[in-house]
Formats: structure tokens, sequence, C-alpha cells
């Protein structure tokens, strides 16, 4: 079988991500002041509804980009988590196909066994294996340190974080080493999890005259891309979900983390957009190529 192209190679071979890119995220925490309890507590609107939703077994999925824009969204998330009275949170971050997890991203797009790949499995950062896989991954960073930020405001006690990595989940949740531990935490946890479904534009490798900038069109098309995606979901077609993800027109996340919330919370789940805006990205790439966009999504899965 020919070897077909992994959409991240594309990208990397066309755009560069600047050197000091992602310390944007991080700078924004420290020049907001205040006004970054403000934007945390814009969240409170869903954050009942996303109380529920976690105690009552299901999970809640938000976005890892600029927290000026989409702050609320993880607002919410946390406000939810606290409220809820949870002991412990299950939470899973986006293992990103960094260079030294590409070449078995590589082999699970072209359907290649994975089975002897260190980083087939839900990955723990407490330990030497995981750490040295995902030692770098910053998906989960702000939300952890917004969440201490919270409880710290509060004046409680945190609740305990299982943080893990599910990496090459490859359309099979049910096989994937570690699963089984994760379920039986799950039990006693709430679930919650990071995952950024639709990047789009010139950074993500389109041509210019096939991007859409970020308007009311763009909005109903990632809009879209992100519910038909969610329909496969919901129908436990976790293998034709990974591939809707990684179309280069809406490029997504791995999907590992919403096959792995979705396969938690149980067959029959029910992903759904809670809210959705674009968030410019453009300048985290080296000549800030306009239009690129990624589609900031609060979600959750819910039980049938």
């Amino acid at each position: 079988m020919q070897a077909v192209e992994y959409p991240f190679i594309k990208i990397l071979s066309v755009t560069k991500p600047k050197p000091d890119g992602l310390d944007q995220y991080y700078h924004e925490l420290t020049s907001l002041g205040d006004q970054l309890y403000d934007i945390l507590d814009q969240g409170k609107k869903w954050s009942n509804e996303l109380t529920l939703v976690l105690n009552s077994g299901g999970g809640v999925i938000f976005p890892h980009t600029f927290f000026s824009k989409c702050g609320d969204q993880i607002g919410a998330v946390i406000h939810a988590i606290l409220d809820s009275g949870a002991d412990q949170v299950i939470l899973l971050g986006t293992a990103h196909p960094f260079p030294h997890l590409i070449q078995a991203r590589i082999k699970e797009f072209n359907g290649e066994d994975i089975s002897q790949e260190p980083s087939w499995g839900v990955l723990d950062p407490s330990t030497e294996n995981g750490n040295a896989l995902i030692g770098n991954e910053f998906s989960l960073n702000l939300f952890k340190s917004l969440l201490k930020t919270e409880v710290e405001r509060r004046g409680i006690k945190a609740p305990r974080i299982i943080e893990r990595y599910p990496s090459l989940v490859n359309g099979d949740p049910e096989a994937l080493p570690g699963m089984r531990d994760l379920q039986k935490l799950a039990k006693n946890a709430v679930i919650v999890g990071t995952e950024d479904y639709c990047h789009h534009g010139i950074a993500y490798a389109l041509p210019k005259n096939v991007t859409i900038p970020i308007a009311e069109q763009a909005l109903s098309f990632a809009r879209s891309q992100i519910e038909q995606g969610y329909s496969l979901l919901q129908q436990n077609k976790y293998a034709e979900f990974y591939k809707h993800g990684m179309h280069l027109n809406a490029i997504g996340d791995p999907t590992d983390v919403s096959v792995t919330m979705h396969y938690l919370v149980g067959s029959g789940a029910k992903p759904k957009i809670v809210d959705l805006k674009l968030v410019d990205v453009s300048n985290l790439f080296e000549g800030d190529p306009s239009p690129s966009w990624v589609a900031a999504t609060l979600a959750k899965i819910t039980k049938k």
C-alpha cells in the first residue's frame, strides 16, 4: 500500500512556527492583571450546565489557544470542576505530533503497525517514559495554571488531578494500553480534556485562494466541520472520526482526547458544541500568514 502524506508533515513543510510563538500564550496571563479574573468569571454563564454534565458522568472539552480570546470557555470548565465538588479530575491533554512523535503518527495515519511504538497508550507524565515523550507538551499548561489561580482565589483544597495524554488511539480506544486503568479511575472522577478541532488557513498549508477569512462564513464552516465529526463520534465510528479530522481544509488535533472521552463516557454518548469562536493565530507563525485561525470550542459529551 502506497504511503499517504501525513497532513502535519505538509503543514511543517509550508509554514514554520515562530521560536517564541507559544510564549505569547503565557505572557498573556502576566499582562492581563485583574482582567484575568474577569475573563474567568465570564465563563460562569455556562458553568451550571457543565457542572450538571460532570456530575452526571459526562465529559467536557475546552480549547488551548489564546486565553484573552477563549478564556471564558476555559473558565467555564474550571468553575464547573470546582462547583461539582469532585475530589478527583481526569485531565486529558492533546499529545501534539512534535518531531519526536511524528514518525509514530505517520504510521498510525497510514495504517501501519504501531503496537511497538513507545508512544502508543495512555501516557502519564509523572512516569519516566511519559515525561520523556510528552514533557514539552503545552496543551494543558494554561489550564493547570488557571485552575491553581481559581483554587487560590476561592481558598479551597484543590482536587487531585490525574493528568493523562492518550496517544495513537488509532480509532480503537478499547485496544489502547492503559485504557482499562483509565476506566477504573473514571469511576471516581470527573472527566475534562482539551482539543482544538478545526485549524484553517495559510499556516495550515492551504493556498490563500481557498482560505476563508474570519467572519460568519468561516464560523459556519467550522461549526459544520465539527458537527459532522460529532455525528461520527456519536455513532462510535472512531476511525472515521479520525479520518474526518485529518482533512487539511479543517484539520483537527489528533482526535485522541475526544475519542478517549467519548469511550469513557460510554457507547452512544452524545457530543455537542456549547460555544464556538474563531481565534486568529497567524502571529504564531513566521510571516504572520493570514488568514490562519483555530475554532476554539467548548463542548460537552453526555450520556445517552
